[in-house]
């Protein structure tokens, strides 16, 4: 109802650079989210790139408050996945290769990606029954038959 805690044109403190993976179709798409994001308090500048989807806003602005005007506009929005340019930088290649990036489009963490997904204790069953002992018995099994 009230939130006290988040100040209305507060403007950040600090320079920051905020990148964001946008699926954009056309130059309509393009002027709606230079639009939306040029309202924001503190943006500097606002590159965008349709051929990589990328969106590169600069200024005194909070991560959060442009993923979601980006986000107010339709199109969906999430946080540049990649360090680096890979035309550049080589080790992005080893980047992409991690299995440790998921995709951060849930709105309901407007586009956090903690590595910690919760305090949650392992399942049980995970700890008793191995994978692969219970790989064993299943029917796409090639090796299968030499058990039998």
């Amino acid at each position: 109802m009230f939130r006290f805690w988040e100040q209305k044109g507060s403007i950040s403190d600090a320079m920051s650079i905020v990148e964001l993976n946008v699926h954009m179709d056309c130059d309509g798409c393009q002027k709606r989210i230079r639009k939306a994001i040029t309202k924001l308090d503190g943006v500097n500048d606002v590159e965008i790139d349709m051929d990589k989807q990328k969106v590169t806003v600069t200024g005194y602005v909070d991560q959060k408050k442009v993923l979601r005007a980006v986000r107010r506009t339709g199109r969906k929005a999430e946080y540049w996945p990649f360090p680096y340019d890979s035309e550049f930088y080589l080790f992005a290649i080893q980047y992409l290769d991690d299995n440790t990036y998921t995709s951060t489009h849930n709105y309901y963490q407007h586009g956090n990606n903690p590595t910690m997904h919760g305090y949650y204790a392992d399942p049980a069953y995970s700890v008793i029954v191995d994978d692969e002992a219970a790989w064993i018995f299943n029917e796409d099994n090639v090796h299968a038959c030499a058990i039998m």
